[in-house]
């Protein structure tokens, strides 16, 4: 209810931007929701929000703009999409397969397709191979059709789109090795 009515009172004076810390905190899931809504019916009004939080799924699903923060230095911001291309130019690739007989020959095929040094996944109960990639999408269209004409049973050939927690783990990441580095960029 605090959260609530803290809201309420900044709404009183119909502001143009809101600046909301970790306004979820807190709260229970069906009240998660409401704000989540509430959030999303400001944004359609054309409020500027500003959001910090620790709940980036929820972040992720309100936010169409995103800036993430470690160790006190900027790090990455845009749309999702563009703060993923700047943490990591590598895409993950997802290959969903029809047969379980598939999956040798397709982690074989990707193989000269993965990053260096990067992992083929195999998951037969998913019948699906997913890995990491620089390649444009001419050269993944060429996987495809290379998968295909090897005889390959291919449902679904995708790109698994980074999500927040993701991102934000990958510049933490890069922050802990600027520190370790002695490169962290600290101020004194």
């Amino acid at each position: 209810m605090k959260q609530r009515v803290a809201l309420a009172r900044t709404l009183l004076h119909d502001p143009v931007a809101l600046i909301l810390d970790e306004p979820a905190n807190g709260l229970d899931p069906p009240a998660r929701i409401e704000m989540r809504h509430l959030l999303l019916d400001l944004a359609a009004r054309g409020k500027t929000l500003i959001v910090t939080s620790h709940i980036l799924p929820e972040l992720a699903r309100i936010c169409d703009r995103v800036a993430i923060i470690a160790r006190g230095r900027l790090r990455a911001s845009g749309t999702l999409e563009e703060v993923a291309r700047q943490l990591s130019p590598l895409r993950t690739i997802e290959v969903l397969l029809t047969r379980a007989t598939d999956l040798t020959k397709t982690e074989g095929i990707v193989r000269g397709h993965a990053a260096p040094g990067s992992e083929i996944e195999a998951s037969e109960p998913e019948l699906a191979v997913r890995f990491r990639t620089a390649n444009s999408e001419s050269e993944l269209a060429g996987l495809l059709t290379q998968l295909v004409s090897a005889g390959v049973g291919v449902a679904q050939f995708r790109e698994v789109q980074t999500d927040l927690e993701e991102a934000f783990m990958t510049a933490a990441r890069e922050g802990d090795a600027e520190v370790a580095a002695g490169t962290g960029g600290e101020t004194s």
